[in-house]
């Protein structure tokens, strides 16, 4: 574990581990979603049992005013964090009926509309343009009460979009029609997204892969989301081994 030994200083461990660090064998659903989405084509099983964990422990992470936007990042590539985001939205979705927008906002390397078996475009991009409206969205659900915006149009300048005042007609029409709004962002140390989308939202959560993820890089994600004044949330440690403890590594503000 002294991989991410510094988040000990940074977070306080709350439940357990919500993916585990062995292949997942499991079929894609009839809908064509990917299998790793667990917490919908394997909802009895000892990993989507752990998404709920990671769902409870989201709702009283802020208990005076609770996470409605969200992002989900990390300090780098393959972490993890887009499997987290999915299944926590899916989860979330299930429990009373809670209806939730998922946003692919790694434009470069989107993958969510892939997950969940969509078309890439229209998407993100595109409301950004003012291509395509919001409602366009909600016509119909993906799963559940799980409304998915996929990164829509390829861009060459990605954070340039998010720089604009559209973002904010376009999510304040969101938040007005669901319950939580969940991004997933590019990682901290590729682009400045995360830090971006970071100060329109309520919180960050920061994804860390066990026995993977440098502390050199923990630290400069913190320090270059703290540097924007976006302070994260918690942080959500994966690819721990089954033979380990499984733990949440989470980090409540003082």
């Amino acid at each position: 574990m002294r991989e991410v030994s510094i988040i000990s200083k940074i977070a306080k461990t709350v439940k357990k581990l919500i993916e585990g660090g062995y292949v997942i064998d499991i079929p894609e659903s009839a809908e064509g979603i990917d299998g790793h989405i667990v917490s919908y084509v394997d909802k009895e099983s000892r990993l989507a049992e752990q998404y709920k964990v990671l769902r409870t422990d989201f709702y009283f992470l802020s208990p005076e005013k609770p996470l409605k936007t969200v992002v989900i990042t990390s300090s780098q590539p393959e972490e993890g964090k887009t499997i987290t985001a999915c299944n926590l939205a899916v989860s979330i979705t299930l429990d009373a009926n809670k209806k939730v927008v998922l946003i692919d906002g790694d434009l470069k390397r989107a993958s969510v509309h892939r997950i969940f078996n969509i078309k890439r475009k229209p998407g993100f991009v595109d409301l950004l343009e003012g291509t395509v409206d919001p409602e366009y969205f909600f016509k119909e659900p993906v799963i559940e009460n799980l409304y998915v915006i996929p990164a829509g149009t390829l861009s060459e300048n990605p954070s340039e979009k998010l720089n604009t005042e559209k973002i904010y007609t376009v999510l304040d029409k969101f938040k007005k029609n669901c319950d939580y709004l969940i991004f997933d962002s590019p990682p901290v140390l590729d682009a400045t997204d995360a830090s971006i989308l970071g100060t329109l939202c309520d919180g960050v959560l920061l994804v860390v892969k066990a026995n993977v993820t440098p502390k050199k890089s923990i630290k400069e994600a913190m320090e270059h989301l703290n540097n924007a004044h976006v302070k994260p949330k918690g942080c959500i440690l994966t690819n721990v081994k089954a033979r380990l403890a499984y733990d949440y590594y989470y980090h409540k503000e003082a």
